[in-house]
């Protein structure tokens, strides 16, 4: 093989190129590697680390008090009504029947021919329309060859767009050929009454909508109100006490406790019982999540820093930031909680839940914990949300490592400053290999050049017979 032939020349360039990667570049992208999955796994944890301050945030809150110190309802029959309670109810008990549920008014015109003449003159007519706070004049403008039910669209159309939001009006066809206007308020009880009178001309009289006087509808088609002005309110009677109101959605009765009506009570049903107690099932939920999250980001960066099963390094092994976090998450979970009064839980452990450096936080004894919530809710909140509590403490420490200024940030901003400063510097040595390669060709073009003469050379001498 001609060492110097131009594929020759090729090979000793590449060969020399990948020597001087070797030796100048892959040292670099072993520590841009390291670097970059340090920056990885850092950044991992702190979004374990965000979620577990997230629900910290709520769990810590003591004017929102958590759930430690909600409330909920439990009725012996929920299909009359149904009953929330805010976190500031009182523990008690109710007794509620519900006899009547507030409804929206309605007023309907009498049933006409849609295609009657309405007989009125060109011209403008005036009716007033009313309903809780709203009370209007409405105008509306007639040709004077409107048929009934062309007159009923007139009104209707009028109504919706001047009051809109306090009743709602439209037409339709009892049967074919009928039209009927009906008018409903969007509010319930006797204070969103309607009221719907004529006040100059009588366009609303002459479909049977005017009432000076408050009349029933009737079966024979006849114009009036769906029920009496008294049926309008919802009847409920409180610990045997009768309660009017004009909505089925009722805050203001029970204090902090809402009632939502469904259904009235017909005599012989049960009376309801209604019960305001703590609500247990959300705090140990709460209690539940707050572990689940602790644990994650407790095993991650325990599982990081150890070898594993196959005796694989964890990438932060005698790291000091990891190996801190660790012992915090502990020492906060092993220590009394200060600031208790003396009798009072000052350790998880007192409600049933430990610490074990290999797993974390568990439940170990259940009953012990449903104990706590059901007895002491105040205290297992003291626990969790007092200025030293449990949640207040991880808060505090978990911030420091998750802050835009915090211990994590700063590292991952670090790593990722000197992934920057390696690809730059990886770059600079990538540039210096080819520039050094093109270097080396020349050299090797030079000789190639400088051989092909000798030859040349030799060849004619040997023409010429003046070589042996």
């Amino acid at each position: 093989m001609d060492i110097l032939s131009t594929s020759s020349i090729n090979n000793l360039i590449n060969n020399s190129k990948q020597s001087e990667y070797i030796k100048k570049v892959s040292p670099l992208l072993a520590r841009k590697t390291k670097f970059s999955d340090l920056s990885s796994t850092w950044g991992s944890l702190k979004t374990k680390l965000v979620s577990l301050k997230s629900l910290l945030t709520d769990l810590k809150d003591v004017n929102a008090g958590g759930s430690f110190t909600g409330k909920t309802t439990e009725l012996s029959s929920d299909e009359y009504f149904s009953a929330t309670a805010n976190s500031t109810a009182a523990l008690s008990s109710y007794n509620i029947r519900v006899n009547q549920l507030a409804k929206n008014d309605r007023v309907m015109s009498d049933t006409v021919n849609s295609s009657d003449l309405a007989g009125l003159s060109a011209g403008t007519y005036s009716f007033q329309v009313a309903s809780g706070d709203y009370d209007q004049i409405i105008d509306v403008e007639l040709e004077g060859a409107e048929t009934k039910e062309e007159l009923m669209q007139i009104i209707a159309d009028a109504i919706n767009e001047a009051l809109g939001d306090a009743v709602s009006a439209s037409v339709f066809s009892p049967k074919n050929g009928e039209s009927k206007l009906s008018v409903i308020s969007t509010e319930s009880g006797s204070d969103n009454a309607i009221i719907i009178k004529d006040v100059t001309g009588n366009a609303l009289d002459t479909v049977g909508l005017s009432f000076n006087t408050r009349s029933l509808l009737s079966d024979n088609g006849t114009g009036g109100y769906s029920t009496s002005e008294s049926d309008l309110d919802a009847i409920l009677n409180l610990n045997g006490v009768t309660v009017v109101r004009g909505s089925n959605t009722i805050d203001d009765l029970i204090s902090e406790v809402t009632l939502t009506l469904k259904n009235e009570m017909e005599v012989g049903i049960p009376t309801v019982n209604v019960i305001v107690k703590n609500n247990m099932e959300a705090a140990k939920s709460d209690i539940e999540d707050l572990i689940s999250s602790f644990n994650e980001a407790y095993s991650f960066v325990k599982n990081n820093y150890y070898a594993d099963e196959d005796g694989q390094r964890g990438i932060f092994v005698g790291n000091a930031t990891a190996i801190g976090l660790m012992q915090s998450f502990g020492s906060i979970s092993y220590q009394k909680v200060d600031g208790i009064s003396d009798g009072n839980y000052s350790f998880l452990s007192e409600i049933g839940i430990e610490f074990d450096p290999l797993s974390g936080l568990s439940i170990e004894d259940d009953d012990l914990l449903t104990e706590a919530l059901e007895a002491n809710p105040d205290q297992v909140a003291d626990l969790f949300n007092s200025d030293k509590g449990i949640a207040n403490k991880l808060y505090d420490m978990v911030e420091t490592y998750v802050s835009t200024e915090g211990v994590i940030s700063n590292l991952i901003d670090n790593y990722d400053n000197s992934i920057s400063y390696l690809n730059d510097k990886i770059s600079f040595k990538e540039t210096q290999i080819d520039s050094n390669a093109e270097v080396l060709r020349k050299r090797y073009e030079q000789m190639q050049l400088q051989l092909s003469q000798i030859y040349s050379t030799q060849s004619s001498l040997s023409i010429l017979g003046l070589l042996g």
